[in-house]
């Protein structure tokens, strides 16, 4: 068993803002993470993924759900296999029982990240197309001579305009294979 984890927030400083100013999306982030924390202190049994012994997890994943209550059975109900004292039926058992309780946790908190991710997508998708609805009425404005500032600024957006990289199914230096239905030579 390992102590509770020690989560970080981080956000990034706009330019525009100085960085110690918090904001309410901070303020709520803040007491997010203590109360995630205080969730984590009430898991009896919490272990942080490690490289060390995710291997060892790893190598025991592919195995029937059923095998552990078999065993257990089989501990239970024959004296020379509980003779052996290579099976420790009470450890069995609360990894049966953590197990049962714990997997709607597993799927709410899953089900929390993936919603949490979409709501930061959402809110960035809407301030990016008014962010570029703006840039074309700048763009539109600057145009005038006596509008210098406008023009300004639409400039500055122009050059932040670049989309991030994104990870594409075929590679940008292959060229696509031939349309068969089309004869060489017609584009």
């Amino acid at each position: 068993m390992t102590d509770t984890p020690v989560l970080h927030v981080t956000t990034p400083a706009a330019a525009s803002e100085p960085p110690t100013r918090l904001t309410p999306y901070d303020k709520a982030a803040a007491q997010f993470v203590a109360a995630l924390k205080a969730a984590i202190a009430l898991i009896p049994v919490f272990e942080q993924r490690h490289p060390e012994t995710e291997k060892f997890v790893q190598r025991y994943q592919s195995f029937s759900d059923n095998l552990i209550p078999s065993a257990i059975a089989a501990a239970e109900n024959c004296p020379e296999l509980a003779a052996t004292k290579k099976f420790n039926v009470p450890k069995a058992r609360a990894a049966c029982q953590f197990d049962t309780a714990f997997r709607t946790v597993i799927d709410i908190v899953e089900q929390l990240g993936t919603d949490l991710e979409f709501t930061r997508q959402i809110l960035r998708a809407e301030a990016i197309a008014d962010s570029l609805k703006l840039y074309a009425i700048a763009k539109g404005l600057g145009h005038d001579p006596a509008s210098a500032d406008v023009a300004a600024h639409a400039e500055i957006m122009k050059r932040n305009l670049k989309r991030a990289p994104r990870n594409k199914a075929t590679k940008s230096n292959e060229t696509p294979a031939p349309d068969p239905t089309e004869p060489s030579g017609t584009k």
